[in-house]
């Protein structure tokens, strides 16, 4: 096994460690624990057959297989930033609207 294939390996199963922790915290939800499982799973099984993603490699015209899980690396971080972004804008203006509730319900008990 490769250095980089064990290095992934263990990230993967510690990131699943930390998933099942964050989980059994409450801090996941069914939804988000399956989607966190899979996507180390999914790092996991691809760190040690590499050779599963070739058929898309070659219809994407890459030369390197490493170029291939990059490139989905990029896009899936783009994704979590953004729906990360989404969340927090959402929470915000909630946390932002309950602020202005209080302070005129304050102003109004004076």
């Amino acid at each position: 096994m490769i250095g980089i294939q064990l290095v992934a390996v263990v990230v993967g199963l510690l990131a699943i460690y930390l998933s099942t922790l964050y989980n059994k915290k409450k801090v996941f939800g069914r939804g988000e624990m399956a989607f966190w499982v899979i996507t180390w799973l999914a790092l996991i099984g691809v760190a040690l057959f590499p050779h599963v993603v070739e058929p898309l490699r070659q219809g994407l015209g890459l030369e390197r297989s490493m170029d291939f899980i990059m490139i989905v690396a990029f896009i899936v971080l783009f994704l979590i930033t953004f729906y990360s972004y989404t969340i927090n804008s959402r929470v915000e203006r909630r946390l932002e609207e309950l602020v202005r509730r209080l302070a005129l319900k304050d102003l109004d008990n004076k």
